[in-house]
């Protein structure tokens, strides 16, 4: 089994939360199969929610099935007026072969940035450190074009956590403001991209 097939449970009891690393074996539609540890048998309860934590993204997911070797779990349902999950930070890296592209205004005019990662809530760039007085202390425009037919977002972002990377280079955290229509799609979007996710 590869290495980056990694993933953790978490099981929340009453008095103490259960947490364990597992393997993605293969995936069936909306359905997880992972192995299984001796005491993920024991918690891991037919018909129980358990959340499976899997590169940058922790969902809630429901056990539908147990054996001697694996469990199977069902992925949430989309649904449209609610985040995927508990929260709005699922975040995704998009894919190379269908890229997100992302433009955010920078002194009047638009300019492209390669997008790290995306959520409901917000997305990561990585530039050159001397557009951080760009960013730091305002409201920026953003453009979103998603790889699904016309797919696309407008709304603004704010600069809310800076990494410092090598080169001269950081990583920039934005949080996103846009109209509820507009989450939706992004929703869509992160939704289908965590099960292309799971299926590499």
């Amino acid at each position: 089994m590869k290495d980056d097939r990694n993933a953790e449970v978490f099981i929340f009891e009453d008095t103490f939360f259960f947490t364990t690393r597992v393997f993605i074996k293969r995936v069936e539609g909306d359905r997880v199969a992972l192995t299984v540890t001796p005491l993920l048998r024991k918690f891991a309860v037919l018909g129980k929610r358990i959340y499976l934590k899997y590169r940058s993204f922790a969902l809630p997911v429901k056990v539908v099935g147990k054996s001697g070797d694996e469990i199977m779990v069902t992925l949430p349902e989309l649904n449209p007026e609610k985040p995927v999950g508990d929260r709005r930070s699922a975040r995704v890296r998009p894919s190379h072969i269908h890229p997100v592209r992302l433009y955010i205004e920078v002194n009047g005019e638009k300019r492209e940035f390669p997008v790290e990662d995306i959520s409901e809530g917000g997305f990561s760039i990585t530039a050159e450190s001397s557009y951080l007085d760009k960013f730091i202390g305002r409201e920026v425009g953003v453009h979103i074009e998603f790889p699904v037919e016309v797919e696309e977002v407008k709304g603004t972002a704010r600069l809310v956590n800076v990494q410092e990377l090598e080169n001269g280079k950081v990583k920039m955290g934005f949080e996103m403001f846009i109209e509820d229509a507009d989450t939706v799609k992004v929703r869509f979007y992160v939704y289908s991209r965590i099960k292309e996710i799971l299926r590499e």
